[in-house]
Protein backbone atom coordinates (compact mmCIF):
# COMPACT_ATOMS: atom_id res chain seq x y z
CA UNK A 1 0.00 0.00 0.00
CA UNK A 2 2.84 2.52 0.72
CA UNK A 3 4.50 1.57 -2.39
CA UNK A 4 1.37 2.39 -4.50
CA UNK A 5 1.02 5.71 -2.68
CA UNK A 6 4.59 6.61 -2.89
CA UNK A 7 4.55 5.84 -6.82
CA UNK A 8 1.40 8.13 -6.92
CA UNK A 9 3.13 11.10 -4.90
CA UNK A 10 6.72 10.75 -6.94
CA UNK A 11 5.54 9.04 -10.51
CA UNK A 12 7.90 7.58 -12.66
CA UNK A 13 11.32 7.31 -12.19
CA UNK A 14 12.44 8.71 -15.08
CA UNK A 15 10.95 12.14 -14.16
CA UNK A 16 13.03 12.60 -11.00
CA UNK A 17 16.46 13.66 -11.09
CA UNK A 18 17.24 16.57 -13.83
CA UNK A 19 16.58 19.20 -10.93
CA UNK A 20 17.81 17.51 -8.04
CA UNK A 21 21.34 18.61 -8.33
CA UNK A 22 20.66 21.85 -9.99
CA UNK A 23 18.99 25.04 -8.84
CA UNK A 24 16.84 24.96 -12.16
CA UNK A 25 12.77 24.43 -10.99
CA UNK A 26 9.94 24.45 -13.23
CA UNK A 27 7.39 27.30 -13.19
CA UNK A 28 6.30 27.59 -10.25
CA UNK A 29 4.62 30.71 -8.51
CA UNK A 30 6.63 32.39 -6.23
CA UNK A 31 3.92 32.35 -3.02
CA UNK A 32 2.37 29.03 -3.81
CA UNK A 33 2.78 26.42 -1.11
CA UNK A 34 1.88 22.59 -1.80
CA UNK A 35 -1.33 22.32 -0.38
CA UNK A 36 -2.64 19.81 -2.73
CA UNK A 37 -1.39 16.45 -4.50
CA UNK A 38 0.34 17.87 -6.99
CA UNK A 39 1.76 20.69 -4.93
CA UNK A 40 2.82 17.63 -2.72
CA UNK A 41 4.64 16.17 -5.85
CA UNK A 42 6.16 19.23 -6.32
CA UNK A 43 7.55 19.64 -3.15
CA UNK A 44 9.01 15.46 -3.52
CA UNK A 45 10.33 15.64 -6.99
CA UNK A 46 11.89 19.48 -6.48
CA UNK A 47 12.39 20.20 -3.07
CA UNK A 48 14.42 22.83 -3.71
CA UNK A 49 11.55 24.94 -5.76
CA UNK A 50 9.79 25.66 -2.78
CA UNK A 51 9.65 29.89 -1.77
CA UNK A 52 11.89 30.56 0.41
CA UNK A 53 14.17 27.45 1.14
CA UNK A 54 17.79 27.59 -0.10
CA UNK A 55 18.45 24.84 -2.59
CA UNK A 56 18.68 20.88 -1.36
CA UNK A 57 20.80 19.08 -3.05
CA UNK A 58 20.80 15.23 -3.20
CA UNK A 59 23.62 15.02 -1.37
CA UNK A 60 22.32 16.78 1.62
CA UNK A 61 19.15 13.55 1.53
CA UNK A 62 20.96 10.96 2.21
CA UNK A 63 20.27 7.84 2.49
CA UNK A 64 22.31 6.84 5.14
CA UNK A 65 21.47 9.23 7.44
CA UNK A 66 20.18 9.94 11.17
CA UNK A 67 17.17 10.82 10.26
CA UNK A 68 16.36 7.72 7.60
CA UNK A 69 17.58 5.65 11.24
CA UNK A 70 15.10 7.60 12.90
CA UNK A 71 12.12 7.23 10.51
CA UNK A 72 12.91 3.09 10.25
CA UNK A 73 12.53 3.03 13.97
CA UNK A 74 9.45 5.08 14.78
CA UNK A 75 7.13 3.47 11.87
CA UNK A 76 8.92 -0.09 13.14
CA UNK A 77 7.61 0.58 16.89
CA UNK A 78 4.66 2.29 15.87
CA UNK A 79 3.85 -0.70 13.83
CA UNK A 80 4.66 -3.51 16.33
CA UNK A 81 2.50 -1.36 19.29
CA UNK A 82 -0.43 -0.62 17.52
CA UNK A 83 -0.07 -5.05 16.87
CA UNK A 84 0.34 -5.21 20.65
CA UNK A 85 -2.57 -3.18 21.72
CA UNK A 86 -4.77 -4.17 19.06
CA UNK A 87 -4.10 -7.81 19.98
CA UNK A 88 -3.53 -7.85 23.41
CA UNK A 89 -5.86 -4.55 24.71
CA UNK A 90 -8.49 -4.79 21.96
CA UNK A 91 -8.77 -8.41 21.67
CA UNK A 92 -8.59 -8.64 18.13
CA UNK A 93 -6.97 -11.60 16.38
CA UNK A 94 -3.26 -11.28 15.01
CA UNK A 95 -4.10 -11.80 11.28
CA UNK A 96 -6.60 -9.50 11.36
CA UNK A 97 -4.54 -6.65 13.30
CA UNK A 98 -1.94 -7.03 10.86
CA UNK A 99 -3.52 -4.80 8.30
CA UNK A 100 -4.22 -2.49 10.60
CA UNK A 101 -1.05 -2.32 12.38
CA UNK A 102 0.97 -1.68 8.83
CA UNK A 103 -2.01 0.98 7.71
CA UNK A 104 -1.26 2.77 10.74
CA UNK A 105 1.92 2.91 10.40
CA UNK A 106 2.22 3.93 6.76
CA UNK A 107 -0.60 7.03 7.60
CA UNK A 108 1.56 7.93 10.02
CA UNK A 109 4.86 8.22 7.82
CA UNK A 110 2.72 9.97 5.09
CA UNK A 111 0.99 12.52 7.29
CA UNK A 112 4.63 13.34 8.63
CA UNK A 113 5.51 13.87 4.79
CA UNK A 114 2.57 16.09 4.36
CA UNK A 115 3.55 18.04 6.85
CA UNK A 116 6.88 18.54 5.85
CA UNK A 117 5.89 19.62 2.71
CA UNK A 118 3.46 22.73 4.11
CA UNK A 119 5.90 23.92 6.10
CA UNK A 120 8.03 26.47 4.67
CA UNK A 121 11.31 26.08 6.05
CA UNK A 122 10.94 21.90 5.91
CA UNK A 123 11.20 19.71 2.72
CA UNK A 124 9.38 16.40 1.59
CA UNK A 125 10.92 13.35 1.40
CA UNK A 126 10.83 10.51 -0.76
CA UNK A 127 13.94 8.81 0.74
CA UNK A 128 11.69 9.16 4.66
CA UNK A 129 8.91 7.18 3.08
CA UNK A 130 10.88 4.60 1.86
CA UNK A 131 12.42 4.39 4.80
CA UNK A 132 9.02 4.09 6.65
CA UNK A 133 8.81 1.56 4.85
CA UNK A 134 11.51 -0.33 5.88
CA UNK A 135 10.62 0.24 9.20
CA UNK A 136 6.87 -1.32 9.15
CA UNK A 137 8.52 -4.31 7.09
CA UNK A 138 10.85 -4.95 10.14
CA UNK A 139 8.30 -5.11 12.62
CA UNK A 140 5.52 -7.24 10.07
CA UNK A 141 8.83 -9.84 10.10
CA UNK A 142 8.95 -9.31 14.10
CA UNK A 143 5.56 -9.52 14.47
CA UNK A 144 5.24 -12.74 12.05
CA UNK A 145 8.12 -14.65 14.21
Amino acid sequence: MLLLVGVALVGPTESRGAFLSSTDCPDVETNALPTTLSGLRLALLFPSCRPGDKPLRAAQDRWLARDKAKHVVFSGLWTLSTQYVLVSKADWSEPDALPASIASGAAVGIAKELYDASRPTETASGKDLVADAVGIGLAVGVIML
